[in-house]
């Protein structure tokens, strides 16, 4: 660049540039060129930021919703084990068909010692899913992310076969936040196999 100004000026004394010579020659950036850069830089940022907060936004909700259904899927799955181990669904205390509801179990699984027969009591407390064995302290069977907001129990009874529990249970995200988000419904029925 200096080399071609000094050709330009054809024998003059040397002297820098100014500011219009450099304007004129093309060699420099007017201020619409800078304001449309300026502007281009801004589009793709704003772009780029949004893009980043699109991606973070759905993986948060895809682990909010993981997290419903690894909770409603276990406790379906604890539950129907306790079910198809039981000898029979103990009516006194068992809430069927409605919401919240209760089971409790009449089984031989995990016998306190002298006992023949043993209870497990499922229900919801204070929106969590608690099993609860004879003699012993209540367990949680979900995680306190979650919120269960649906728990019904029915007995399925057939003359010519053995009794069966259908389980309904909707399991929802709790972000203290953002508040509750993504619920999941399961419903499974298991048979009780030790059924005499």
């Amino acid at each position: 660049m200096r080399n071609r100004l000094f050709k330009q000026l054809n024998g003059k004394k040397a002297r820098l540039p100014t500011l219009n010579a450099l304007i004129y020659s093309g060699q420099a950036f007017t201020l619409i060129e800078l304001l449309i850069y300026g502007l281009f830089l801004v589009i793709i940022s704003v772009v780029a930021v949004s893009f980043f907060i699109q991606v973070v936004n759905v993986t948060e909700t895809s682990r909010r919703s993981r997290e419903s259904l690894e909770n409603a899927r276990r406790a379906i799955d604890v539950i129907s084990q306790e079910v198809r181990h039981a000898k029979s669904v103990y009516d006194p205390t068992s809430v069927l068909d409605t919401n919240p509801g209760q089971l409790s179990l009449e089984t031989t699984r995990d016998l306190p010692t002298d006992e023949e027969t043993t209870y497990v009591d499922f229900y919801v407390d204070d929106d969590r899913l608690y099993i609860k064995r004879e003699d012993q302290s209540e367990q949680l069977i979900t995680s306190e992310k979650v919120r269960v907001n649906e728990l019904t129990f029915s007995l399925l009874a057939d003359a010519s076969e053995k009794p069966a529990v259908q389980v309904r249970v909707t399991v929802e995200y709790v972000d203290p936040i953002r508040g509750p988000s993504n619920a999941v419904t399961l419903v499974s029925t298991a048979t009780l196999r030790s059924y005499e």
